[in-house]
């Protein structure tokens, strides 16, 4: 089997517009892209529902002619922040994320949880179930109204707060997405975990969070995206496979237990050598999980 290799077109949309960094995906040789919804909320989505899907239709049928999978999209990033009108603000939204994701044909949308970023160290855990759980709950309707499946993201530290974001430890993770999970029914279908393995190396300086690998099977088959990185521990820096701390071969006999069948898809900082480098860094980084894979699988070029 032949191992889908995908890179997040995040950095590349924000410099060179949606057409473009899907060409330059393609001049790379991936076979999918992660596609970024972060730039709409004060552009497209002002538009009506109907312009929404006929753009990202068209951007759709703009991938298909390059031989391109959209094979999954990036939504919100800010969560609840226990604020009524911002709150309401961020389900308007990932609704339109969810509607952008089936006009792009991408199966996953990926969103964040409710963040020690924004609600404190010290918020208590009750509340930040509770904004998570209203929050999740809320959006999974409409990834059922429309065909998708949200992926909730696996955590790190909390940038300048030097502790461990409160659903980067990853049994808190689990509590929140098993309860939400019971809770709604037949929507859990819709709902999924996207394993960071950057985010979650950097939990591993807390709590006693398990490595990335470890990490990858105690959360098994509820991981359905991904989201591949490499950093020091330290600090989020999104760097290809094999330039940090992470064990890589741990990670990929994980998902082989697991039996993951997903795209293999980076999320890297294109601009890690500075601004002018990013189709070449994120070049460089697709040649460095290719010869992983072809090197553990005997995938072909």
């Amino acid at each position: 089997m032949k191992h889908k290799i995908s890179i997040c077109i995040d950095e590349l949309q924000a410099k060179y517009g949606d057409r473009r960094a899907l060409e330059l995906a393609g001049e790379m040789g991936v076979d999918a892209v992660d596609f970024s919804l972060l730039y709409y909320d004060n552009t497209l989505y002002r538009k009506s529902e109907a312009e929404i899907a006929a753009e990202m239709h068209a951007l759709r049928d703009h991938a298909k002619e390059l031989g391109i999978e959209i094979g999954q999209t990036h939504g919100r990033i800010i969560g609840f922040r226990n604020d009524p009108v911002h709150d309401a603000e961020v389900v308007r939204l990932a609704r339109l994320d969810c509607l952008a994701t089936a006009a792009l044909g991408a199966p996953y949308c990926v969103m964040h949880t409710v963040t020690t970023c924004f609600m404190g160290a010290d918020a208590d855990p009750k509340l930040m179930h509770k904004l998570n759980f209203d929050m999740f709950t809320a959006i999974l309707p409409y990834a059922k109204q429309f065909g998708v499946k949200v992926a909730t993201e696996t955590f790190g530290d909390a940038p300048k707060r030097g502790v461990c974001d409160f659903f980067g430890n990853l049994k808190e993770m689990l509590i929140g997405f098993n309860r939400i999970s019971a809770a709604v029914g037949d929507l859990a279908d819709s709902f999924c975990i996207c394993m960071d393995t950057g985010h979650t190396n950097k939990a591993t300086r807390f709590n006693g969070n398990p490595l990335p690998g470890d990490a990858i099977r105690m959360l098994g088959n509820r991981i359905e995206v991904l989201h591949l990185n490499d950093n020091d521990t330290l600090t989020d820096q999104h760097k290809a496979p094999m330039t940090g701390t992470i064990d890589w071969d741990d990670v990929l006999s994980a998902l082989d237990e697991i039996g993951y069948r997903g795209n293999y898809n980076l999320e890297l900082n294109l601009a890690h050598f500075g601004k002018g480098f990013e189709y070449e860094t994120a070049e460089f980084g697709v040649k460095v999980l290719r010869k992983m894979l072809r090197d553990r699988y005997g995938d072909e070029a």
